[in-house]
């Protein structure tokens, strides 16, 4: 989870606590965006760079000329430009813009390394891995093929120290096998803080999601089959339940905690929240929940044995595997976009959906 997230995407943990800002990519009227992609220094155009839309599998690469073109655009959308050893362009765009002409600049700028134990670097490597990909299936599966892109810098021991950052200066390449994905990221800044006992981990980076090409009818099948997996019971699925008021019907209950549930004959019920009473439409694309500021909820998941939704409209829980997560309500007014994505900093999950890191990850356009 990370989310991960067509999006900016910051991912904050805290005390287990996963922080979702994402900045929307994906709204109203389709169009193509085109332009020349340059050097800033030369003036000389920059054939495969990369272009795409963040949080997406819609990308393409520039051609001999620098040219690129990338179609069925929906607006507002965040269009990043990355190259190998260029500092990522991100353009957050409201409307089409014409024929655009970027011009990349060389990635000079790169924070000092300061790790002065170099033999350490495969812990650091492997403490990166763990709080960024995930710890379950989905990220001790997924491989980042390119670590020698990836700095860190420690102040103190990795995983307790006071500070821990990474940072790459080209996109990291994740192989992503269970899901049928090659990641693409451009990794802005990894930082995890510790102290007095607790630790938060900031991400700020832009991601871009390639299908696996000719895969097959069986791999193909089989990737499919894992996203549902990995669908359920993340933010993702949680979020878009909640846009399209299907909450029951996709398996999840909500309630207050500590007074949300009663006992019958030794059997547990929940006190469910009807969140609909705090819902309302704003336009065709986005739902507001208003006057919840600083609510914690806890979030309970009803499945079937092979982890897909039970429909509580038809079925009753008490008899079925679930698994608990939570949101916290950061502001008085939180802003939930149709395909699952927050543009705002106002919402935070925690237990099982924040376990699940970037490894786990889908593209907003699944």
């Amino acid at each position: 989870m990370v989310i991960f997230a067509n999006m900016k995407l910051t991912v904050r943990i805290r005390e287990g606590l996963l922080l979702l800002f994402m900045v929307p990519c994906l709204a109203f009227g389709q169009n193509t965006v085109s332009g020349v992609v340059t050097d800033s220094r030369s003036g000389e155009p920059m054939p495969y760079a990369t272009v795409y839309v963040n949080g997406s599998t819609k990308g393409t690469i520039t051609g001999d000329d620098g040219h690129f073109e990338l179609s069925d655009i929906q607006f507002p959308s965040t269009i990043v430009f990355s190259f190998v050893g260029y500092k990522a362009q991100v353009l957050d765009l409201t409307r089409n813009p014409g024929s655009l002409q970027i011009k990349l600049a060389t990635n000079d700028g790169l924070p000092e390394v300061e790790i002065t134990d170099y033999s350490n670097r495969q812990m650091y490597i492997d403490y990166f891995k763990t709080m960024f990909l995930g710890d379950d299936r989905w990220g001790r599966q997924a491989i980042i093929r390119n670590e020698d892109a990836i700095m860190f810098h420690n102040y103190g021991t990795a995983g307790n120290g006071t500070m821990f950052r990474a940072w790459a200066g080209e996109p990291i390449i994740i192989d992503l096998p269970l899901l049928g994905y090659e990641l693409y990221v451009d990794l802005v800044d990894f930082t995890i803080r510790s102290a007095g006992g607790r630790s938060s981990c900031d991400i700020l980076g832009y991601f871009f999601y390639k299908p696996y090409p000719d895969a097959g009818k069986r791999k193909t099948a089989r990737f499919e089959k894992n996203r549902l997996r990995a669908y359920y019971n993340s933010n993702l699925h949680f979020l878009r339940s909640v846009y399209e008021n299907r909450l029951a019907e996709n398996g999840y209950i909500l309630s207050m905690p500590d007074t949300g549930a009663v006992v019958t004959e030794g059997i547990t019920r929940y006190i469910p929240v009807d969140l609909g009473r705090y819902t309302q439409k704003s336009g065709d694309e986005e739902m507001l929940i208003q006057g919840q500021s600083d609510k914690n909820l806890i979030i309970r998941y009803y499945h079937k044995l092979d982890g897909t939704p039970l429909d509580l409209t038809r079925y009753k829980p008490a008899l079925h595997p679930s698994s608990q997560s939570g949101i916290h309500l950061l502001s008085d007014t939180c802003t939930i976009l149709k395909s699952g994505i927050i543009p705002d900093n106002s919402i935070r999950f925690t237990g099982d959906m924040s376990d699940k890191r970037i490894g786990a990850s889908l593209p907003a356009d699944y």
